[in-house]
C-alpha cells in the first residue's frame, strides 16, 4: 500500500490528490494520497520522519522546491539539472528527488500540438527553469526570459547558454514568440496580480499563452489572452501531465499515451 503526499505552504488548494486517487483508482494500486502542510521550518524533520518510514513518496511545492535539495540523499537527472525537485521517492529510508515539471510540460504541449520555437518564459524559479530546460532538450532554440529576479535570471542563462537570451522589452519579445509561459505567481489567487497586460496585444495570432497557475482555472492572463483569439492553457494541463510523470516514478507503472489522453480528458472534466 503506498502512502503518498503532497508538501507545501500553503498547500490546501491543491489539486493533487485527486489526479493522484484517480490514478491509483485507474491503475489498481492500493494506497492513500493525502495534503501536509509543512512550513519551512518544519521541513527538515518531515524529509526524517519520511525516511524513517512515514511515507514512500511526496510530491513538493512552493516554498520547498529548491530548499528541500541538501535534506536528500538522492537527485534523478532532471532535478540535478535544474536544481529543483517536486517528487521524492522514499525506499529503504533513502529520499531521491526528481522533477517532472519538464517532462509533463513538453508532454502536454505535445497533446495540444503546440510545437515553439521562440518561447517567452516569465520567471527563473523551479518550475522556470524545469520548463526551460525541457524546452531546451525538446529542441527550442530560444528562450527569452523575463525575470525580476537577477540572480536567477543569470543562474539560467548560465544553465543554458546560447538558449536563454534576457528580454529587455516584453513587448518585443511578445512579437517574437510563439508560445509564452506564465512560470510566476501572478495571477494566482491571494497573490499579486499583473500590473500590465497590454503585451499581449503585440502577439501574432496563433500564438499559444500557457499559464502554469491554475488557481483561479481561467486567470486575467488567460481571460485576456483568449479575448484578443490567442490559445490560452490552462495550468491544469501542466499539473496533470506532471502528476503522470510523477505517479510513474512512485510505482513505476508507466501509462501508454493512449490511456494518458483518456485520463487527462477524465481528469480535466473533474478539476473544471
Amino acid at each position: 500500500m503506498k502512502r503518498l503526499c503532497v508538501i507545501g505552504d500553503p498547500v490546501g488548494h491543491s489539486l493533487s490528490p485527486v489526479i493522484h486517487r484517480a490514478l491509483m483508482d485507474a491503475t489498481g494500486v492500493e494506497g492513500c494520497y493525502t495534503v501536509c502542510p509543512v512550513t519551512p521550518a518544519e521541513l527538515p524533520d518531515f524529509v526524517s520522519a519520511a525516511k524513517g518510514g512515514a511515507w514512500d513518496g511526496f510530491n513538493v511545492t512552493m516554498p520547498h522546491k529548491q530548499a528541500i535539495l541538501p535534506l536528500l540523499d538522492d537527485l534523478t537527472p532532471q532535478a540535478r539539472h535544474v536544481g529543483a525537485v517536486n517528487t521524492v521517492r522514499v525506499a529503504q529510508g533513502r529520499a531521491v528527488g526528481h522533477n517532472t515539471d519538464g517532462i509533463g510540460f513538453v508532454n502536454s504541449l505535445q497533446m495540444l500540438d503546440i510545437y515553439p520555437h521562440t518561447v517567452l518564459l516569465l520567471g527563473a524559479g523551479g518550475a522556470g527553469c524545469a520548463v526551460a530546460a525541457a524546452l531546451a532538450d525538446a529542441g527550442v532554440k530560444k528562450i527569452l526570459l523575463w525575470s525580476r529576479g537577477e540572480q536567477r535570471r543569470q543562474a539560467l542563462e548560465k544553465l543554458l547558454p546560447g538558449t536563454v537570451e534576457r528580454a529587455d522589452s516584453i513587448e518585443e519579445a511578445a512579437f517574437r514568440c510563439n508560445l509564452m509561459v506564465n512560470a510566476t505567481p501572478l495571477g494566482m489567487t491571494g497573490k499579486e496580480s499583473f500590473a500590465d497586460l497590454s503585451f499581449l496585444s503585440k502577439m501574432r495570432q496563433g500564438t499559444a499563452v500557457y499559464d502554469l497557475v491554475y488557481q483561479p482555472r481561467m486567470t486575467a492572463l488567460l481571460r485576456t489572452a483568449d479575448e484578443r483569439g490567442l490559445t490560452a492553457v490552462s495550468g491544469l494541463e501542466l499539473l496533470i501531465g506532471q502528476a503522470v510523470e510523477a505517479f510513474t516514478f512512485f510505482t513505476g507503472i508507466s501509462l501508454p499515451p493512449e490511456s494518458r489522453g483518456v485520463i487527462r480528458n477524465e481528469l480535466k472534466n473533474r478539476l473544471q
